[in-house]
Order: C-alpha cells, then sequence, then structure tokens
C-alpha cells in the first residue's frame, strides 16, 4: 500500500521505525497524512488533526467513492476553517474506514471546499481509536 508509514501490529497498533523520519528529523513542521482504506477504495492525504473537533469530508471525495447527496444527513453546522473564516457544512455522513485490521465507522461533516487533504479526522475519530497522533513520523 503506498504511503504506508510503519508497521500495524496484531495488537492493533502502529509503530514507525527510525529511518522512517523525515529528511530534516525531528525539526521538521509536516503535517501527519496517512492512507487508509474507504469502502471499497483507498484514500491518500488523509490529515490526522488532533486540534479540530470535527471529522471532515470533502464533497469532492465524497463524489469520488460514489456517494451521493441523498445520502447525506440535514445536520448543517457552521465551522470555523484553517483561515479563520465560517463555513456552512453541507450535513453529515457516516462512513466505513479501514486503519490497520480495524474498521471504523466514522461521522464526517461534509463541506464543499478546496483543501489539501482528501479527510480531516480531528478529535472525535482519535478518541473512538483511542489513538494518540504523532506528528513526529
Amino acid at each position: 500500500m503506498a504511503n504506508m508509514v510503519g508497521q500495524v501490529l496484531e495488537s492493533h497498533k502502529i509503530t514507525f521505525q527510525e529511518d522512517e523520519l523525515p529528511p530534516k528529523g525531528l525539526g521538521h513542521n509536516k503535517a501527519l497524512h496517512i492512507t487508509v482504506q474507504c469502502e471499497d477504495y483507498f484514500i491518500t492525504r488523509i490529515l490526522i488533526d488532533g486540534g479540530y473537533s470535527l471529522n471532515i469530508c470533502l464533497l469532492v471525495r465524497l463524489k469520488k467513492l460514489g456517494k451521493g447527496l441523498h445520502e447525506i444527513k440535514d445536520e448543517a453546522i457552521n465551522v470555523k476553517a484553517f483561515d479563520s473564516s465560517q463555513r456552512s457544512t453541507i450535513g453529515e455522513i457516516s462512513l466505513c474506514r479501514q486503519m490497520g485490521p480495524t474498521w471504523f465507522e466514522v461521522d464526517f461533516q461534509v463541506i464543499d471546499v478546496p483543501a489539501s487533504y482528501n479527510l480531516l479526522l480531528g478529535q472525535p475519530w482519535i478518541h473512538s481509536a483511542r489513538a494518540v497522533a504523532s506528528t513526529l513520523h
């Protein structure tokens, strides 16, 4: 699987090796992106952001997953974007995605904005997965 960092252990943990550090080593400031399976597709550039209180799915990505607007629950909310502007989401959708050997049913707020990521996994997923996101690797 492309961009798969580390090794998934039978104990449902992801570990990293020192040689997987970016070239700048401990001094890098790159975001934490992963690749996962979502439904029948592999999705790259999934941003893990422990400072964000929502899971976000971009509308363009949702359409590439073969999902229609009729599958989005009408639960729109206002969110603050990275640039501090206020945006309204389209609604909410649940997607089944695999990380390592574990499948998660994840609720995403759907938003129609340009972004450098395909999905954003924030505190709701991090807490439900009982994960600790390490941006070091």
